[in-house]
This record gives C-alpha cells, structure tokens and sequence, in this order.
C-alpha cells in the first residue's frame, strides 16, 4: 500500500485524486511483506520521502494505521496530527524497545491515551526460551495509558508460529480496565486465563487465549464467580492436558451466557470415556442457555488403568453426535495404540482451525483447505495408501 502511494504521487493530477481518495488512505500499512509473509521494515529513503510528501496530505483522513519499529521512528520524527486514527498496529517489535516508546515519547503517548480503541502489538523475540519482565509490564502500561481502549490484541511471534507463545506471567503490579470489551492473547499458564478473568476485566465480553500449559491453577483465585458479561470465549492449547475436567469444565460452567464457544483441546483422561456428542451435550452445552455456535478440534487420549472400558468405535462417536442434533462433525478413532490406551479426535466440519494435530492412520478424509500445520503421529508405519 504505501509504496504504491509514494509511486503515484505527483504523477499527474488524475493519479493525485485517486491515491489520495480517503477511501483508499483510511487504513494505512507502513510495513513491507516478504513472500512468506514476514514483516520487513521500508527503506530510509522511501519512508523519508513518504513522511514529507505522502503524510502531510493525508494525515487527516487515516483510521487505521500499521508500523514497525523503523516506520515508527519516522512517523514519530515527522509527527502530524492524525484526528481519526482509533486503530494502531505495532508490528515485529521488541518488548523493551516498545517499552521505552510507550514510556518516553509524548506524541505516541498522547495518542493511545486520547484516540486508539482499537491496538494490536505483535512482540518479536529471538529466543523462544527467555522469558522477559518487560512483557507483563508493557501489557499494564497499555492498559492503564489506553483510557479509550476496548480491543487488545497482545502476541508474541516466533519463528515457528505454531508453537507461538507470549510467555505472559501475571504481572507484578495489579490492573484493571473498565472499558476493554475483547481481549486476544497468549499466556503461559492456565492461571493467567483465570488471573485475567478474575475482576481485572469486568466488562469483557470476548476473549480468544492460547495457553501455552494447562495444569492445576492456583487457589488464590475465586473459580466459583459467574462471568456474566463474557459472551465470546476461544481457547486454545496445543500441549495435553490431564487438567480438562478439574479445571476447564469448571471455567466453562461460569460463562453463563456465552453465545460462542472454540476450543482447540488435546486432553488426557484416566478410567474416563473419550470426549464425544454426549460429553459436549451434557457438561457443556446444557450450562450455556444462549450458547447458539460451537466449534471445536478435541484430541483425547484415554488411558485404562483400575477399570475396563470398552473403546467405542468411530461410528459409535459419530452416533453420539447426530443423536443430539450435532451437525458435520468429523472423527477419527484409534483404539489400536497399546491394550490399555486409546485415542479420539473430534471436530467441527468445515474444519476452522490452521492446525492439525496428531494425525494418524486412522484419520478419515476430507477436505481442511484452512489448516497450515499438521504433525503425523502414529505407532503403526504410515502406508503408501494412506498419501
């Protein structure tokens, strides 16, 4: 888009009318995209010559504005007034580099606390392993700067974004805002989920997480509370869980009037049956009354240790769906791992999920023109037949 503009302008009239038509400068992106997709910053003479021949022209009539931290540098050096700007993307940024422009530059700061509803920080670190402070502290400096803010979304990218996290511990210094109504965001823990949803965001209406690990949270956080106001609730957790029934079923049963529901699950269940139509019936969906989409991608394995359960089959699973009015739901059972363990996944048709897990002999077929990743696992040697 923005080199576009700078190779346009002062053209001739004609192209002037065109590039500057507000309907085409309303959602400006001062970023540059490689071919797999990947941020890269604009060279220092386009972005020169942008800011003093493109921006001084059209600074009036941007909504929504996308930059890196070089784009940044500039845009804040050759500041102009943007009156309807509300949305703002910080893209491929460090935590601490973002930090010092949150804390130090008036302009910037005079805009997330005047204008920006809408904000998107995408972190970018090199080492997925390390874990820094400044992460929790530029969430509650935004939170608590951004006195318009409704919509967050908080991420940290790696180079491999299947196994993205934003290692978000819960911050040192309490916070709260009483206008943010949707939150996206990665953490590391299922505490943080809770952490978040107890009384630092009451009116939240929509929350997409992605946890990096649910485990057993902490008790020093009332998980009996309603959550009346949530109406949108998307979890996702790549790594299996043993914690399904002790803690995510108790969360779920607080949002008493969720409306949408997505969860991407691989859960671990001793002596228990797999997740199936009666399950998501009986402990879920019967407790959210306004409930009215579902969409899931469950993995379960079950593990046989003091009691016999029979594995049921895949057309067993299938019945347990269509008998409760489920509509397209896909499965794939494998009761063949070891004689005292078994595996099911279940999921909404079409499939809506980037990420296929756990793929294996027993995978059925079909169509997932939306999926990216995709890992096979299997005991059994993948034939030729199957591909």
């Amino acid at each position: 888009m923005v080199d576009a503009l700078y190779s346009l302008v002062d053209v001739n009239e004609r192209l002037n009318q065109l590039v500057f038509d507000p309907f085409n400068i309303s959602n400006l992106d001062m970023t540059m995209k490689s071919s797999s997709d990947d941020t890269s910053s604009i060279s220092d003479q386009v972005l020169d010559r942008i800011c003093k021949n493109v921006l001084p022209q059209i600074h009036r009539h941007v909504n929504k504005l996308i930059v890196e931290p070089h784009s940044l540098k500039y845009i804040l050096r050759n500041f102009n007034t943007y009156p309807q700007l509300f949305s703002l993307s910080f893209n491929n940024f460090q935590e601490k580099i973002l930090y010092q422009y949150l804390t130090v530059d008036s302009n910037l700061h005079h805009l997330l606390t005047e204008q920006i509803t809408h904000l998107s920080v995408r972190i970018q670190n090199e080492i997925i392993a390390t874990f820094f402070e400044t992460l929790s502290d530029v969430f509650v400096l935004i939170l608590s700067s951004c006195k318009r803010l409704v919509s967050l979304d908080f991420f940290q990218l790696f180079p491999d974004q299947m196994w993205s996290s934003n290692i978000f511990a819960f911050p040192s210094t309490s916070f709260t805002s009483l206008i943010l109504t949707q939150l996206k965001i990665n953490v590391k823990t299922f505490h943080a989920c809770l952490y978040l949803l107890d009384r630092h965001l009451p009116i939240l209406s929509a929350l997409i997480i992605n946890v990096l690990k649910i485990s057993c949270a902490l008790s020093n956080i009332d998980k009996m509370k309603k959550l009346p106001k949530l109406k949108y609730f998307s979890l996702t957790s790549l790594d299996y869980t043993c914690n399904y029934d002790d803690e995510i079923i108790p969360l779920l049963h607080r949002m008493i009037n969720l409306e949408e529901l997505m969860s991407y699950l691989a859960i671990i269940r001793v002596d228990l049956p797999y997740i199936d139509g009666a399950h998501l019936y009986e402990d879920i969906q019967i407790h959210m009354p306004r409930l009215n989409k579902l969409t899931f991608s469950i993995n379960t394995a079950v593990v046989k240790i003091n009691i016999s359960i029979n594995f049921p089959s895949n057309e067993d699973i299938q019945r347990s769906f269509i008998e409760r009015g489920y509509q397209q739901v896909g499965s794939d059972v494998d009761s063949t791992v070891t004689e005292g363990e078994g595996r099911c996944h279940v999921y909404s048709l079409p499939y809506q999920f980037e990420t296929f897990l756990h793929l294996n002999n027993s995978f059925q077929g079909g169509m997932f023109n939306k999926v990216r990743h995709v890992t096979m696992t299997d005991d059994r040697p993948f034939e030729h037949k199957f591909f």
